[in-house]
Parts: C-alpha cells; structure tokens; sequence
C-alpha cells in the first residue's frame, strides 16, 4: 500500500459519481492550469493550479483480481468453503504469533473481508465495510495487529500518531436513540 496521491480534477456530466473515496482510477484527460484566485490575493503575482479536466474514468475493480487466481486457487477456495470450521479458522490465522485477543482478532478478519453495502428502502446508503479502533495498554500487540493487517491487505498503509495532532487522535463514541 501507499498514502494516495491527489490531484484535483474536474469532472461534469455523466463522469459524476462513478467513484467514491479510496477507489482506485485511471483518469483520462486533459492536463492544464486554472487561475487561482485565493493564491494571488496573498502572493501579489499570478499563480496558476494545475487540473486535469477529465473526459474518460475508469474504476479499477476487485473483478480485475479475481481473474487473476489460477484453477489450484479458486479450488481451494472452493475446498475451504464447505469447511464447517471455516470462521473459526480464519480467526486463528489473523496475526498467529499472538496469543489470545480472539475478539481483537474476529473484528479485524471481518474488516479484511469486509461486506455488501446496503441501500434500505433507496433512501440512504450504509457502507458495507467497518472501522477498527485499538485502544488499550502499552505492551497489548495493537501495533503487531496492525502491521499484520498492513501486509494481508493490499491497500493497507501503516502509520503512527506520533506526527498526528491531538484533535486526529480524538475518538467519541455515542449510543444511537
């Protein structure tokens, strides 16, 4: 995984909402310069922004992965499938070298695999994939789940906090009504 780049690109008509954030895109389109006003005010002489301006977008699918398993994988993923145990092991191959923390270890194999994201009555959207928060003591292998799960998932980018502000570190947990 790598922290993604970003550029900004302007896309109208029918390229509108083909994307959501963290997918992954091949953008065709002209590369060219805006005039930025809010830079000028402060610099005192023209500045420019580089945008694209897109007339082609292309989302990379998960589809694109699965052609590429050969017939021995897509067998043992068959195979597996009618294991009754299946959940149970795939919990106790999430981090092995760790003892213990099985409910640490479920959260996180469940956040790999992820889920269908849902539209209840086309009135609003609920995402299929879940959030982890670690939090615990000192010592408690919440940096080891992490660099587990940096090397199982392809897109997975590890970072620390120590360059983090305080207000990003922040977590606030609620009931729902």
């Amino acid at each position: 995984g790598r922290i993604p780049r970003s550029k900004d690109c302007i896309m109208l008509s029918d390229l509108c909402d083909r994307c959501k954030p963290g997918d992954e895109i091949d953008v065709t389109g002209v590369y060219t310069n805006s005039y930025e006003g809010s830079l000028n005010t402060e610099q005192g002489f023209p500045v420019f922004a580089t945008v694209i301006l897109a007339n082609h977008l292309i989302v990379k699918d998960s589809k694109q992965i699965v052609q590429s398993l050969t017939d021995e994988d897509i067998s043992s993923i068959l195979k597996l499938s009618k294991d009754h145990r299946i959940g149970e092991r795939i919990v106790n191959s999430v981090a092995p070298s760790i003892f213990g923390h099985d409910y640490i270890k479920r959260g996180i194999a469940l956040a790999l695999f992820g889920g269908q994201p849902k539209n209840p009555g086309e009135k609003h959207k609920i995402r299929g994939d879940i959030n982890v928060l670690l939090c615990g003591d000192p010592g408690t292998a919440k940096s080891q789940f992490l660099k587990f799960v940096e090397k199982m998932a392809p897109r997975a980018v590890f970072t620390t906090g120590q360059g983090a502000s305080a207000v990003g570190l922040t977590a606030y947990v609620r009931r729902s009504p």
